[in-house]
């Protein structure tokens, strides 16, 4: 029965390749065998068609479900990335291209045309005092705060002074409101006393460290570690876990008298460096030193202390720029800052504005010799004796009548 079967499939294909006008090569067809090859298409079933079209119908009606009782969405602004590249508008002050304080001939001036006035500590003082009177702002136990910009330059010219923090214990304390939580590590009962009198959270020694290492305590409940000399060998042993705060010469949290380490720690007001994004020359701090109703002599001494305190972060010898370049002066909620003539609370500083007048002595020196001096019927142009390798020259003019 097979054998009769594949004849007459033979025949049947013998007699399609003799009726075809098409070329066997076309056709696909073996002519030594006279064999027609068939083309298969392997199209899914109608069941299996209709079963993906209702599974795809069912995943979409889910997802409408699961759409409805979604809570909804909130929206989030564009994270916008800054281009470095392009030109912005530098935050560093300069008034090297205004004209100077001392060509001012009227008592009404636009001020943006001249150079910065820089005004006396207690001149400040006087003026902010009077824009808090109960007339005017009504505020006369505001805070006091500096806005002090650093220029950040060291001696290589890519390299620049990196962000760095710090604290503040000012000689004459006033209310700020914050209240630091201090961990003290002494050896002896009688630092630890000392300690908890000058208002630290804890004090202990090595159950602190043990507590510290099992856990029991963690320093995100509190603003800083404080150490006695004589732990600092025990602390190392954990210095994985105190990371920031381990105690260093620079952060000032290390020493022998526990009383004055702890107060400086626990009255102290924290000051942060913030680097400008796109000037790595420029940084800036602000900070509060005291409130109106202290005396001019209080908020002088807070504001000298301040000064030093930052100037501890300056680069190392041989940097010509001055690392302390501009202190404005303000207290909320009056929006005028005032410039200080800083140079005057702190060694090393000195007045710019005497520089710009000699420079301008100078230029008028130059110019005075350029000009000529008239002799009777000669003219002599001193700007010839500038060198003394040049001969003095005169140039003969008219008869002067």
């Amino acid at each position: 029965m097979a054998f009769l079967q594949c004849c007459y499939q033979s025949f049947t294909r013998n007699a399609l390749y003799r009726a075809s006008t098409i070329s066997p090569f076309i056709l696909n067809i073996d002519a030594g065998n006279c064999l027609l090859v068939d083309q298969k298409r392997y199209a899914a079933r109608k069941g299996k068609r209709i079963a993906a079209t209702r599974e795809k119908q069912k995943l979409a009606r889910l997802r409408r479900e699961e759409q409805k009782i979604a809570p909804p969405k909130i929206w989030k602004p564009q994270k916008l990335s800054v281009d470095k590249s392009l030109k912005a508008v530098s935050k560093k002050f300069s008034d090297s291209d205004r004209k100077n304080l001392s060509e001012i001939v009227d008592n009404v001036i636009v001020m943006d045309q001249y150079k910065e006035r820089k005004y006396p500590f207690n001149t400040v003082m006087d003026m902010i005092r009077e824009t808090h009177q109960p007339e005017l702002y009504g505020e006369p136990d505001a805070l006091v705060e500096a806005r002090i910009e650093l220029d950040l330059r060291t001696k290589k010219k890519t390299k620049f002074v990196g962000s760095f923090t710090g604290i503040v214990s000012y000689p004459n304390l006033f209310r700020y409101g914050v209240k630091r939580k201090i961990i003290a590590l002494c050896k002896s009962d009688e630092d630890e006393e000392q300690a908890r009198k000058a208002g630290a959270e804890l004090a202990g020694s090595n159950d602190i460290i043990r507590m510290l290492k099992i856990g029991d305590i963690t320093l995100d409940n509190f603003d800083d570690l404080v150490c006695h000399g004589d732990m600092l060998i025990e602390l190392n042993n954990i210095r994985n876990i105190v990371g920031n705060y381990f105690p260093t010469k620079q952060r000032g949290n290390i020493g022998f008298d526990m009383e004055r380490l702890v107060g400086n720690f626990v009255n102290g007001i924290e000051f942060k460096m913030i680097k400008d994004d796109l000037e790595p020359d420029y940084g800036s701090i602000q900070i509060p030193f005291g409130r109106l109703s202290q005396t001019d002599r209080e908020l002088e001494e807070n504001f000298e202390y301040l000064l030093k305190t930052i100037d501890t972060n300056r680069p190392g010898q041989g940097v010509q720029y001055d690392f302390l370049s501009r202190i404005l002066i303000f207290s909320e909620p009056s929006p005028e800052k005032f410039p200080v003539a800083f140079w005057n609370h702190i060694d090393g500083y000195e007045d710019p504005t005497i520089e710009d007048q000699n420079d301008d002595d100078d230029n008028q020196q130059q110019q005075q010799k350029k000009k000529a001096i008239f002799f009777g019927k000669r003219v002599i142009d001193l700007g010839f004796l500038a060198s003394p390798f040049k001969r003095l020259r005169c140039i003969t003019q008219r008869p002067l009548n």
